[in-house]
């Protein structure tokens, strides 16, 4: 468990990093990254998550990891644009001028992105991460990995507290 939620996050905060680079680039600074306030992408750490905890095991067939990384990274994408906009009424993304886009939710392009980041991840940084996870095991990692965990939940029910109020208070002014 401890493992699982130091991987979540190392990659929500990988995430939010990759975020705000293809932002600058894109000079696309209308909103922050995600839906929290901290410094964390929930989509993907959990991405990091399934990515440690079972593509892993595929390590030695990297066209098989590309694939996997790429079906489950795109998968998550497309259920994470249906649920932002559906609870919160948010888009985060919009994928209609890129190739192959499946209702702006997901494309070829980004497809391609995830399955080389993952692959990428599987072969050089989870080896990296959990080295340094067995060699450092100590009351203060738990403890700090923990803290960080709680600061992350309490963001997130905080953020979708008040993304729910204002798609309620937007539903309010347009029945006016």
């Amino acid at each position: 468990m401890l493992e699982s939620i130091y991987f979540f996050i190392i990659g929500a905060f990988a995430g939010w990093l990759l975020e705000c680079a293809f932002k600058f680039f894109a000079k696309d600074f209308r909103r922050t990254p995600g839906i929290l306030n901290t410094p964390f992408c929930i989509l993907y750490g959990l991405g990091t998550v399934a990515l440690s905890m079972v593509i892993n095991k595929v390590t030695g067939n990297i066209w098989l990891l590309f694939l996997l990384s790429m079906i489950v990274l795109t998968t998550m994408e497309y259920i994470t644009f249906i649920l932002l906009k559906k609870i919160y009424n948010v888009q985060l993304w919009d994928y209609n001028n890129m190739t192959f886009s499946i209702n702006e939710k997901v494309c070829l392009e980004f497809a391609l992105v995830w399955g080389v980041l993952g692959s990428l991840y599987i072969k050089y940084l989870l080896p990296i991460l959990t080295n340094f996870f067995v060699n450092a095991q100590s009351f203060a990692l738990s403890f700090a990995i923990y803290l960080i965990f709680a600061i992350i939940i309490v963001d997130f029910v905080f953020s979708s507290y008040m993304l729910i109020k204002e798609k309620r208070e937007l539903a309010t002014e347009n029945i006016k």
